[in-house]
C-alpha cells in the first residue's frame, strides 16, 4: 500500500511535524484506510477525509457517504479532470457533488481556479479546446471544463 498512501503522508508532513503525525497515527487518532475496508463501519466523533474521490464509483461513494455517524464531518475531495475510471460517468464524486444542494447541512465547494501551478489551468484549457475542435478524443484525465 505504501506507494498509494505516500501522497497522504507527504501532505500531512507538509502541514505538521513528522513526529507529531506519526504519534497521532500510532495512537489511533489518525487512520489511513483503503476504501475497500469501510464496509460495516460507522464514524462517530470523527473527521473523515475522502481524497481522490473522482476515482470512486457510484456504489463506493454511496457506501462511504453512508458511514457518517453522530458528531462527524466528511470532506470529500476530487478533481473531475483526473478521473482514472473507464468513463467519467462512472465517477460517484461528480454525481454526489451535483446532488449536494438537496441535502441539509451538506455544502459543495468548487475551486474556480486550479490550486496547483497556473500552468495547469493553461494546459487544461488547451486540452479542452482541442477536444471541442475534434482534434483529440476526450480522455478521463483531461475532458471536462476547468473549474
Amino acid at each position: 500500500m505504501d506507494p498509494w498512501i505516500q501522497p497522504i503522508y507527504q501532505n500531512m508532513y507538509a502541514l505538521y511535524d513528522k513526529a507529531k503525525v506519526e504519534k497521532l497515527i500510532e495512537d489511533g487518532k489518525i487512520e489511513i484506510v483503503p476504501l475497500a475496508f469501510m464496509r460495516g463501519r460507522t464514524f462517530l466523533d470523527s473527521c473523515i477525509i475522502v481524497d481522490e474521490a473522482q476515482n470512486v464509483t457510484h456504489e463506493q461513494m454511496e457506501m462511504i457517504a453512508t458511514r457518517i455517524g453522530i458528531r462527524s464531518k466528511m470532506i470529500i475531495c476530487g478533481d473531475d479532470h483526473q478521473v482514472d475510471l473507464k468513463s467519467k460517468r462512472d465517477s460517484g464524486f461528480k454525481f454526489l457533488y451535483s446532488q449536494s444542494f438537496k441535502v441539509k447541512n451538506m455544502v459543495g465547494i468548487t475551486l474556480m481556479k486550479n490550486h496547483r501551478d497556473p500552468i495547469v489551468d493553461e494546459l487544461i484549457e488547451i486540452y479542452n479546446e482541442a477536444e471541442d475542435r475534434g482534434i483529440i478524443k476526450g480522455s478521463s484525465g483531461t475532458s471536462g471544463r476547468s473549474r
